[in-house]
């Protein structure tokens, strides 16, 4: 019987779209324990066949893709690792129908088709006011995400963000229910093929091979989140992959329709959702400043992809009468009510469990990620560039010393 737990997934692909001709060229598993620890992990490279797809997709040569297996040869493995346990990952409209049309391929079903915990969708509950992206949602705990381009790299990411999850549920049932689920599913194992060893990437990638975040990928680390119907949460989140790469040929953008309309998302409903995607690109690419004649560019490219009429691109383009980001609060205009929350970081003079305490017995909430609903960061250093001091400027909320707190409740 496998050990009861978590197998938290990544994988890079040459594309978006796998019921077209994408395939995955590399998978990474992470096993995590009933409490949320790691306790192992894996990775390979995998070998799509005659599609390589665009190297900027995945940031794999040819050469590594040639001496390594193909999926079928690492699925028996695959399978194994994912046995018996709660599948996890983020976006997972997009990673599982990746690998269910990958064990199409080859023949294989598992016995109840393929489900898996979206810690994107979970984030409504635990981060509201969190975007989609998963290095938006880790930063709003704080979780450094090492870098690279790997698929290893988003898979313990994600797992830390399922960790943060699991410790900071108001109860463990829907997790202990999971885990009884899992273990009922069925796993076939994969008869009459042979095993391959996995394959790494080549070490010799470094991080300085890692290109730099395009203007419109910065862009969409700070879009905002969608209240809205799943299935549309699902195709925002592949309108920002779109925009980490590339901007879409018209081949992929009728894909890209093709795909709505299979989710349920009528032509009116997409046309909205377009608007609505393009205006918030736009309101956080002013929140930088000025549009340079590039970003300009690039948003309109955006536009067309998207299918929004030139009066509403022109509208959203022009220059706005103030600054979208809201203004940040001085401490002089902050002031605590029952019931708000506090978020603490960094190293303080005073323990942060005694401040927790001291804040709670006061009436006051203490949080463990930033949000929409923060009503106070208190850093020990408010002017370092953390994940949660990003996404407090970003908000608009207030961020203090911990000198400044004392000041605000009246400790000594």
């Amino acid at each position: 019987m496998p050990e009861r737990g978590y197998a938290v997934i990544s994988l890079k692909t040459t594309g978006l779209f796998p019921y077209q001709r994408d395939r995955v060229v590399e998978v990474a598993v992470v096993h995590l324990d009933e409490g949320g620890h790691i306790s192992a992990r894996w990775q390979t490279v995998i070998n799509p066949g005659s599609n390589a797809g665009d190297v900027a997709n995945h940031d794999i040569s040819t050469a590594e893709l040639l001496r390594a297996p193909t999926f079928e040869q690492i699925a028996p493995r695959l399978v194994q690792l994912l046995r018996g346990r709660v599948l996890v990952t983020h976006n997972a409209q997009f990673v599982t129908g990746f690998l269910m049309r990958e064990f199409e391929l080859i023949g294989y079903a598992p016995g109840r088709g393929l489900e898996a915990v979206c810690t994107m969708h979970l984030a409504r509950n635990y981060l509201p006011g969190a975007g989609r992206l998963l290095i938006d949602c880790c930063a709003a705990y704080d979780i450094e995400i090492d870098p690279g381009p790997g698929a290893l790299v988003q898979a313990v990411a994600c797992s830390s963000l399922l960790a943060a999850y699991l410790h900071g549920a108001p109860s463990a049932t829907p997790w202990i229910n999971a885990l009884d689920r899992a273990e009922q599913c069925d796993w076939p194992t994969i008869a009459g093929s042979s095993a391959a060893q996995w394959v790494q990437r080549d070490p010799s990638m470094t991080i300085d091979d890692v290109p730099t975040p395009s203007f419109l990928a910065r862009a969409a680390v700070k879009l905002p989140d969608y209240t809205g119907p799943e299935q549309n949460l699902d195709y925002l989140a592949l309108l920002d992959l779109c925009l980490l790469h590339r901007v879409l040929s018209p081949r992929q953008t009728r894909e890209l329709y093709v795909l709505a309309e299979l989710s349920g998302i009528t032509a009116a409903d997409r046309a909205a959702l377009h608007l609505r995607y393009f205006n918030d690109l736009v309101r956080v690419a002013w929140c930088d400043g000025a549009l340079s004649v590039e970003d300009s560019a690039d948003l309109i490219a955006v536009a067309r992809m998207l299918d929004v009429a030139p009066e509403a691109t022109a509208a959203a383009l022009a220059a706005p009468t103030s600054r979208a980001r809201p203004p940040m609060a001085s401490i002089g205009t902050v002031l605590l009510e029952q019931g708000d929350i506090v978020v603490l970081t960094g190293e303080m003079a005073r323990a942060r469990s005694d401040w927790g305490r001291e804040l709670v017995a006061r009436g006051l909430s203490l949080g463990t990620a930033v949000t929409l609903r923060t009503r106070l960061l208190v850093a020990a250093d408010p002017e370092s560039m953390t994940g949660k001091t990003g996404k407090a400027r970003d908000y608009g909320i207030p961020i203090v010393s911990e000198f400044g707190l004392r000041s605000l409740i009246g400790v000594r």
